[in-house]
């Protein structure tokens, strides 16, 4: 474990338990559209780990309606709603990062919405750990995961070389994410509503270790 400089956390379903607020608020904007067809079921099994404008093109495309322009502001206004009461960090989220912080460099790199992102570090306790510098979302790269953009220009960053990064992820796009960056990528399925199921897909996007809970990487980590 001495090899890592740099820990990159992803946000949602990793260290907040908000993969449940994110949806719901796309789905409430949705049907305020009348776009009705899509549910949390759905949400779950195809836009974890996606970014908004890849959803809205996939909901284009399969509805051939148009999304309006207000669309994003009305769901960033939605999301920061939901966050004041529904959001709550994943189990042993503020353990890992404190004790990973005593050890390692950390950030955050997530494909959500910047103002998102910080809301709900902050609403769950977690930002006392980071700074605005070292939390890093999809707007400041070209290309959001799966490509190794957002991975690489956090490690150029905090000043660390891909090869001593590892890379916390829920989502297979994170994971892919991780590799082609050159790092370690390890897969987390503790917020997943299928656990089982999502073991094999982070497998097959290349994770080089899986675990159930936070607690278990923290004890792998030697901390």
């Amino acid at each position: 474990m001495a090899d890592f400089d740099l820990i990159i956390f992803d946000c949602d379903g990793t260290l907040t338990d908000s993969e449940y607020v994110n949806n719901r608020a796309m789905i409430e904007i949705l049907e305020e559209e009348g776009i009705t067809q899509y549910d949390l079921s759905h949400a779950y099994k195809h836009w974890v780990g996606t970014t908004v404008s890849g959803i809205l093109l996939q909901i284009q495309m399969e509805t051939g309606k148009q999304i309006p322009e207000n669309f994003l502001k009305r769901y960033i206004s939605r999301v920061a709603q939901l966050q004041n009461t529904n959001l709550r960090t994943v189990e042993y989220a503020p353990e890992l990062v404190a004790a990973a912080k005593a050890k390692f460099k950390i950030c955050v790199a997530s494909n959500g919405e910047r103002n998102n992102v910080l809301n709900s570090l902050e609403q769950t306790g977690l930002m006392v750990n980071f700074t605005t510098d070292s939390v890093f979302t999809k707007i400041q790269v070209k290309n959001p995961k799966p490509w190794p953009d957002l991975f690489l220009f956090a490690a150029k960053s905090m000043g660390a070389e891909p090869s001593h990064c590892l890379v916390i992820e829920d989502s297979a796009a994170g994971v892919r994410a991780g590799v082609a960056a050159g790092m370690t990528a390890w897969g987390f399925t503790g917020s997943s509503h299928d656990p089982a199921a999502q073991v094999q897909t982070l497998k097959s996007a290349g994770a080089h270790l899986i675990f159930d809970r936070l607690i278990h990487i923290r004890e792998k980590l030697g901390l």
